[in-house]
């Protein structure tokens, strides 16, 4: 970068936008500004942070920032990802439903010199670190793996109303974490190559009453290993705990409390305590942010692409044809999740 500091505007002050306000201004090296469409929440960004803001895009535009940070629910995300690659700015993107195209995003980021980047929030967290370490090096060939995510949908920012992204079938709560949680369980464990399962509702949760709400997947992995994976999000209860097993032992990892057991057949165990989910995602938020800035100043690198998001999400959108066509699907990640209808009801 040619700049003393780096422009960098923030779109999106939500939850996860005033994280990244919040963890981008202990920086001395940029300079920060945000966007937001909500006067409200403009002004407590104003109110909270002190840093210039502005309502609209052409506006925002105009103060020629070098990258944006994009903070908006799933469904906005590509015109912003669009504008960057056309107008050459470093790029970093929260999550994904859908994942823009991976072969443009790659080829536009190399002619350019860009950093694109979409978010794995996971892959900082202590915890994931250290099982991806026991996976690599002690677990041997792995058999298969289960995962168990339950996140009680109406928690999800209770202050907010129904126009709130997680509330709505296309963008449910629970239809957003298969993805973030293959993301990266896909790292540790490998890819999905096929996929059979259940999608289904469970409850009358949400203002939506064709919302799923139960996400069921059982994954044929490359290298022949199995892996099952259970979305919940209208079970009043939260957990985040897997378990692992390989040729010289097996693992077992509770994400939400931060413990980890592993034992291996040359009489190694070990339990390890990384302190509740709770407790350490902050520092993990803040370590990404700052991994993003640093590659872009060429001073790390960013350790997910854009095809790695697209697996993930190509996996949703397998899970959701073999629901419907009660087959194995191929996981392809020129393939994305269907936009859903959603019935609202009044």
């Amino acid at each position: 970068m040619n700049k003393q500091k780096i422009r960098i505007l923030q779109v999106g002050a939500g939850s996860m936008g005033s994280r990244r306000i919040r963890d981008l201004l202990l920086r001395p090296d940029i300079t920060l500004s945000v966007l937001d469409k909500r006067k409200d929440r403009l002004k407590k960004s104003v109110e909270s942070f002190g840093i210039q803001s502005f309502e609209s895009f052409e506006e925002a535009i105009d103060w020629k920032p070098d990258v944006l940070s994009i903070s908006t629910p799933p469904d906005q995300h590509d015109d912003y990802i669009h504008f960057a690659l056309e107008n050459g700015l470093h790029h970093f993107c929260e999550a994904q439903l859908w994942t823009y195209d991976f072969l443009k995003i790659k080829s536009e980021s190399q002619r350019k010199g860009m950093l694109s980047a979409t978010s794995c929030s996971m892959h900082f967290l202590p915890i994931i670190k250290q099982l991806k370490l026991f996976v690599n090096d002690k677990l041997g060939d792995l058999h298969a793996y289960q995962m168990y995510l339950s996140t009680y949908m109406p928690s999800w920012h209770p202050d907010e109303g129904v126009e709130y992204y997680a509330r709505h079938r296309n963008t449910a709560a629970g239809r957003e974490m298969v993805p973030f949680e293959l993301l990266y369980l896909n790292e540790i464990f490998g890819i999905a190559e096929e996929v059979v399962g259940s999608i289904g509702r469970r409850s009358q949760l949400g203002n939506d009453s064709e919302m799923e709400d139960t996400w069921c997947l059982q994954m044929n992995l490359a290298g022949g290993s199995f892996g099952q994976l259970v979305v919940l999000q209208a079970s009043p209860s939260t957990v985040r705990k897997g378990v692992c097993s390989g040729t010289n032992g097996r693992i077992e990892f509770d994400i939400y409390n931060g413990k980890l057991t592993a034992e291996f057949d040359d009489g190694y165990k070990e339990f390890i305590d990384y302190g509740s989910q709770k407790d350490v995602i902050e520092l993990a938020y803040k370590d990404e942010i700052n991994t993003f800035v640093d590659a872009v100043l060429g001073k790390a690198k960013w350790p997910l692409s854009y095809y790695d998001s697209a697996l993930a999400t190509a996996t949703l959108a397998a899970i959701e044809k073999s629901a419907t066509r009660g087959k194995w699907e191929k996981v392809d990640p020129r393939i994305q999740p269907e936009y859903l209808l959603c019935q609202i009801d009044n």
